[in-house]
């Protein structure tokens, strides 16, 4: 992936800690509803809803059974693994310039 294009879906999700945090969660733990991601968030299941449906419109999460109706398993993407390690190298490169 280029550059540019990390550089934008990394603003995408340092823009609201609810992306950033289900991102994470969803790497740490595969296969995991919405239900399972709001209690491990400690977050209201209306704002997990938002927040995976733009997560999966970016491409960097994915549904595992999207015929289902409810109860629908979420994992990460390839893309949203590059993601992270874009934010994680951001990160790293911040505390060595302080």
């Amino acid at each position: 992936m280029f550059d540019k294009d990390l550089k934008k879906l990394y603003g995408f999700i340092v823009a609201s800690r609810l992306r950033s945090a289900i991102l994470q969660v969803l790497y740490k733990n595969a296969n995991l509803k919405q239900m399972q991601i709001a209690t491990k968030l400690k977050s209201n299941q209306q704002n997990i809803n938002k927040a995976v449906y733009e997560l999966e419109k970016a491409k960097l999460i994915e549904c595992l059974t999207p015929d289902k109706k409810r109860w629908k398993p979420y994992m990460i993407t390839e893309l949203g693994k590059e993601v992270l390690e874009f934010a994680k190298k951001q990160k790293e490169e911040a505390k060595k310039r302080k």
